[in-house]
């Protein structure tokens, strides 16, 4: 039983330790070490920024400008579910537009809206790294590549 407000703290600050030591001298560490804490984690608290900047020598404006830059970090998500449509240029003209209006007609919202039952947040972003995959659609950090208008539902029924 937990008496204390940092119950557990020294097991996950371990594991942290550990994350930040596996990609602290690999290319893009930075931002594989967010991925991979957000996956077990979710949004990162200013302690972990500050943490990630120590280890990877950088500032902490320096991270956080990375992060949302590359759409993985958000001041506020409102939703349970982000849904970001990838309107990079590849993902453009291979239609990522008609899946936009695919996600808009049956979420019934337009970007930077959520639906009415709190559930979906949708929005558009200007590339999601995954090009060769176009068109992309990231929901709550998971690539969906090739997504077409008739995907639109099964991907949405997937997170409800």
């Amino acid at each position: 039983m937990c008496i204390d407000s940092n119950c557990g703290r020294k097991e996950v600050d371990t594991k942290i330790d550990e994350l930040l030591t596996k990609h602290k001298n690999q290319p893009g560490g930075v931002l594989n070490f967010f991925r991979e804490y957000m996956k077990v984690y979710g949004n990162p608290p200013s302690r972990i920024i500050n943490k990630a900047a120590v280890a990877f020598d950088r500032e902490e404006t320096e991270i956080e400008d990375l992060l949302y830059s590359c759409n993985i970090l958000r001041h506020a998500t409102p939703g349970v579910h982000r849904i970001s449509i990838c309107m990079g240029t590849t993902c453009y003209l291979r239609g990522a537009q008609q899946v936009l209006k695919a996600f808009c007609g049956e979420l019934g919202v337009s970007p930077g809206e959520t639906t009415a039952d709190g559930q979906f947040y949708l929005e558009v972003v200007r590339c999601l790294g995954a090009c060769d995959f176009g068109p992309s659609v990231m929901v709550d950090n998971e690539i969906h590549p090739r997504v077409s208008p008739d995907k639109v539902s099964s991907i949405i029924k997937s997170y409800s």
